[in-house]
């Protein structure tokens, strides 16, 4: 479902970031949030196309150059008081890079995240707009950033649950591929997968198919289906399938 910008939050790390960063790196740190905002730049990596044309061109061949990450404003309505506000005045006075983080309310249900932004960059301005009588006071800063924009879609905050046992598809004879048919799950889990012979592990089939071996025969196959999502994990075993011939 789309959404609009409404109730967008923009965050700041008073802590300076001088190397890049991952997910794991940008959600382990602290965040302030900057109030008062009415309005965010574009954001997102912006890449030259660049292209050379030799004497016999016919069609200008074009690849990609140089990219930028972006330069994005924030607009806020001047607030002395506000955290996340003296945090920008604070950081735009240093030559140092700082950790921005922008959360969209655009949750499918309430048992997902919002969408998240992470950037890393420079901070200048503040710049003021002014205007007439009726007109807020306004400050502008801009975000020189330095890393490619990490975009971190809404997940689940409910664990899987199972609700329609795995099973096996495939001819029991052997040579022949069975595959794992995953059945029903909450929570938009990934998958992997542990095949059985007789209830036991067989090492090293982990993968969404199994190649029936000389060693199954007259066993039953089963397989195990673990579901993971970034609230856990959970199980599911299918029925055995018939004596393997």
């Amino acid at each position: 479902m789309a959404r609009t910008n409404k109730d967008r939050k923009v965050y700041i790390c008073t802590t300076p970031q001088p190397g890049d960063l991952n997910q794991a790196a940008y959600e382990a740190l602290t965040w302030v949030e900057v109030g008062n905002v009415g309005a965010v730049g574009e954001a997102g990596t912006n890449t030259n196309i660049v292209s050379y044309d030799e004497l016999s061109t016919d069609v200008t061949q074009k690849g990609k150059g140089i990219s930028n990450a972006g330069d994005p404003t924030i607009e806020c309505a001047r607030n002395p008081t506000d955290l996340g506000q003296q945090a920008l005045r604070a950081a735009a006075k240093t030559n140092f890079t700082y950790a921005f983080k922008f959360e969209d309310k655009d949750a499918p249900t309430a048992n997902h995240t919002n969408s998240v932004y992470y950037n890393r960059g420079l901070v200048t301005g503040p710049t003021r707009p002014n205007g007439r009588n009726e007109d807020f006071i306004l400050e502008v800063f801009t975000l020189a950033l330095n890393q490619r924009e990490i975009v971190v879609d809404p997940v689940s905050l409910v664990a899987p649950t199972n609700t329609l046992l795995p099973s096996i598809a495939g001819v029991l004879t052997q040579g022949s591929v069975l595959t794992a048919l995953s059945g029903t799950w909450t929570g938009n889990p990934t998958f992997t997968h542990q095949w059985k012979r007789d209830g036991t592990n067989i090492a090293g089939a982990t993968g969404a198919t199994y190649t029936l071996v000389a060693g199954d025969a007259t066993r039953s196959i089963s397989v195990t289906v673990t579901g993971t999502n970034p609230a856990g994990n959970a199980s599911a075993t299918s029925a055995a399938t018939a004596a393997v011939v």
